[in-house]
């Protein structure tokens, strides 16, 4: 009998356990995890993976790679992409802890906000992603930039935020466009990072404070959509509630909170997963999950009042 199999191949310490539950929500029969995968294995692992089912076993074969480094990943998926060639060719998902999923998700579901408020879309906006320098924050960056929106990322955390002109560097090489990174250590500077911006992201660290509701209550009375990826308390934004899904927070702010924006990213990774399974090759990674993103993003009763 044939079985549809999920090799998960994770450069952390331990695959994570949402991946694994995916995959079997996907239909995968069996998902058999591999932790602190490496580049120089890669190689042998895939062709381990490939090889014992033949020509034809191969089409049941699937791989999903994850971790938290990009590096990591990245080097993974290239290395598995050299280990296969015609006919021993598998299909590859590729979702760096989530972070093109969860981008994908966040970034739809503030375009189509902006739409319902009569703002248009990205392209010339101002877009602030705070505590951005995480792998959700540099997709959803790049995500922005190549809509067309003038992106910032801004770091408080001391450790990262000597690395932040580095990546934003790094994401305006992949976009072709320039994306600025800036330090902010005070409600001060967090004012100054957002106070321009038409669409506020925060994408920071489970159960860590990105925006008091001080600093949003400063801003003037254009129309701005704000979201936050984080819904372990205290979640990123003060005052916006994990299952807002486009509430009005006050006269002039909209808001998207975490869980709807999870409940989107579920759907996008289940989808990713399924199509991977059924299509028996293929790389599937960020620009895969945001045209389903857009596909997917449920739309919300314009806001006229």
């Amino acid at each position: 009998m044939e079985k549809n199999l999920l090799f998960f191949l994770d450069t952390d310490d331990r695959a994570s356990p949402f991946d694994i539950y995916m995959g079997y929500e996907a239909g995968f029969d069996i998902v058999i995890p591999y932790p602190k995968v490496t580049a120089d294995e890669t190689e042998e692992l895939v062709q381990d993976i490939i090889f014992p089912g033949g020509p034809q076993g191969v089409k049941q074969v699937s791989i999903f790679i994850g971790g938290s480094e990009f590096d990591k990943v990245t080097d993974v998926l290239e290395t598995a992409k050299e280990a296969m060639f015609e006919p021993f060719e598998a299909s590859i998902v590729v979702d760096p802890q989530g972070a093109y999923t969860t981008a994908s998700a966040l970034v739809s579901k503030a375009e189509a906000s902006l739409s319902k408020i009569r703002e248009g879309g990205l392209e010339g906006k101002k877009v602030t992603i705070v505590a951005g320098t995480g792998p959700v924050g540099q997709i959803a960056a790049e995500l922005c930039a190549n809509a067309g929106a003038e992106t910032l990322i801004t770091e408080t955390w001391g450790k990262v935020a000597d690395q932040l002109d580095d990546i934003a560097e790094e994401v305006s090489e992949r976009v072709g466009t320039e994306v600025e990174g800036m330090v902010t250590t005070n409600d001060e500077t967090k004012y100054e990072a957002i106070k321009d911006a038409d669409v506020i992201l925060s994408t920071g660290a489970e159960g860590i404070r990105t925006i008091s509701e001080d600093v949003l209550e400063k801003l003037d009375g254009k129309p701005r959509v704000i979201c936050d990826t984080n819904a372990v308390p205290p979640t990123g934004i003060e005052g916006l509630d994990p299952n807002d899904d486009m509430e009005r927070i006050n006269e002039n702010l909209y808001g998207i909170g975490a869980l709807a924006i999870g409940n989107l990213k579920k759907k996008i990774e289940l989808t990713l997963l399924e199509q991977a399974k059924q299509a028996g090759k293929g790389i599937y990674d960020h620009q895969n999950a945001f045209e389903l993103a857009r596909e997917k993003v449920v739309a919300v009763p314009e806001i006229t009042s």
